[in-house]
């Protein structure tokens, strides 16, 4: 006989198992509770067989006899279709099991990202240099979260990059710097190649454009910086504003001027100085930096320490941070950032010679073109007063002044310029 559909779905339980053959070994069984299940007989050489092939109604008539096809196939090239099927599941197992080591031994480049920075935090200057890198990496360089890092390569390091690579040029660079940290700590531990696919030369064929040649940061004309610490005042004064003068002021970089602390002071003979640990200066230097302080220097410490609103006579003698936020906390670099873009809201007005808005680092070049129009004998204390290092390791060996005797009243005349 030929089973239909219909057939299938009306049979009965009769108190005991019976079953119906459809053709060529297909067979349905009905047990005692109503269940189906299709069963394909069949004998190779001698003996006989029995293939379960599943259930009905979830295997149709139709399915149930193609899948009986295939076992009749089998058994025509001499295999047995219960040992093909073993075999299969033995495969299809082994295979799982290759894929679930594989997904177990990949590492994603956010994992190794924050193995990374885990390792690599307790040998960073500030506190909040490890959420620096992990919001960076998060917010820049979520392209490649979830991908195992032995699969970047150029292409997506550029297409993660793409949409800051011309409008937020300084963030793209530092970013490409620590995605290249990570992808070289993940080479060396074995776990991707030892190429690297954040070059920035390679990036260009990867599809990223030419940056605008000028990459320096922009600066304000010296002859402008008084004018805008004048505005800067009569802004509402706050342990940022006063935290930016003070950079301004004595030529450091964002970073240690955020991290100044009251013991750093030393108040003691004719000139206050301020000794920043090397550990607090830009590449974690062996070297400690002497700062001069003058008056307008002291003046920004006063009001700091009156910001503060403590009853403590000035200046203080403890360790706590000289500008330090609302919890008591070091300002973060956005703070003094943020507070300079502000001032060229809602026009410009505070921008370089060609037009583009002023950044807090850009003092700095300020500072330096001041002493080359001003006092050009004075460029190896200028250099001292920006912590720059002797290029030529040799002669840094040798020349181990920082000039501080120099730089006393260079340090005064900036700073009287700037309050002029």
């Amino acid at each position: 006989m030929s089973l239909d559909v219909k057939t299938l779905e009306a049979l009965k339980p009769r108190g005991k198992i019976y079953r119906l053959t459809d053709k060529d070994g297909l067979q349905v069984e009905v047990a005692e509770t109503g269940a189906k299940r299709w069963f394909y007989r069949y004998q190779l050489g001698s003996k006989r067989h029995v293939l379960p092939i599943g259930r009905f109604p979830e295997v149709g008539l139709r399915e149930a006899r193609q899948r009986a096809a295939e076992a009749r196939r089998l058994v025509k090239q001499g295999i047995d279709p219960l040992k093909e099927r073993d075999a299969s599941k033995v495969a299809a197992q082994a295979a799982a099991e290759a894929e679930a080591a594989k997904v177990a031994q990949k590492r994603t480049f956010a994992e190794v990202a924050e193995t990374y920075i885990a390792s690599t935090a307790p040998g960073f200057t500030h506190p909040k240099s490890a959420p620096d890198w992990r919001a960076s990496l998060r917010d820049h360089a979520a392209l490649l979260a979830g991908m195992d890092v032995a699969e970047i390569t150029h292409k997506e390091v550029a297409a993660t990059l793409a949409p800051i690579w011309l409008a937020k040029p300084a963030r793209a660079k530092k970013v490409l710097q620590r995605i290249g940290a990570v992808l070289q700590f993940a080479a060396f531990h074995g776990w991707r190649d030892a190429s690297n696919p954040a070059d920035a030369k390679a990036l260009r064929l990867a599809g990223l454009p030419p940056r605008p040649s000028g990459g320096n940061w922009p600066s304000l004309r010296w002859h402008d910086v008084p004018a805008f610490l004048k505005t800067l005042d009569n802004r509402r004064q706050s342990a940022s504003s006063l935290c930016l003068r003070f950079v301004v002021l004595t030529g450091l970089r964002s970073a240690e001027g955020r991290a100044v602390r009251w013991s750093w002071i030393n108040w003691e003979g004719d000139v206050p100085v301020m000794t920043i640990p090397g550990r607090a200066m830009k590449g974690a230097a062996a070297r400690d930096h002497r700062v001069p302080l003058s008056a307008p220097h002291v003046d920004v410490l006063r009001r700091a320490w009156g910001l503060a609103g403590s009853a403590e006579a000035f200046p203080p003698r403890h360790d706590a941070l000289v500008f330090s936020n609302t919890r008591g906390a070091m300002l973060s670099d956005m703070a003094l950032s943020q507070l300079v873009r502000g001032m060229n809201e809602p026009e410009p007005m505070w921008v370089d010679g060609s037009g583009r808005p002023v950044v807090v680092h850009g003092f700095r070049a300020s500072f330096s073109t001041w002493v080359d129009d001003t006092r050009p004998h004075e460029r190896e204390a200028a250099e001292k007063v920006l912590a720059h290092e002797v290029a030529n390791k040799v002669s840094a060996a040798y020349r181990r002044s920082d000039l501080l005797d120099r730089r006393v009243p260079l340090m005064a005349a900036w700073a009287a310029h700037c309050a002029s």
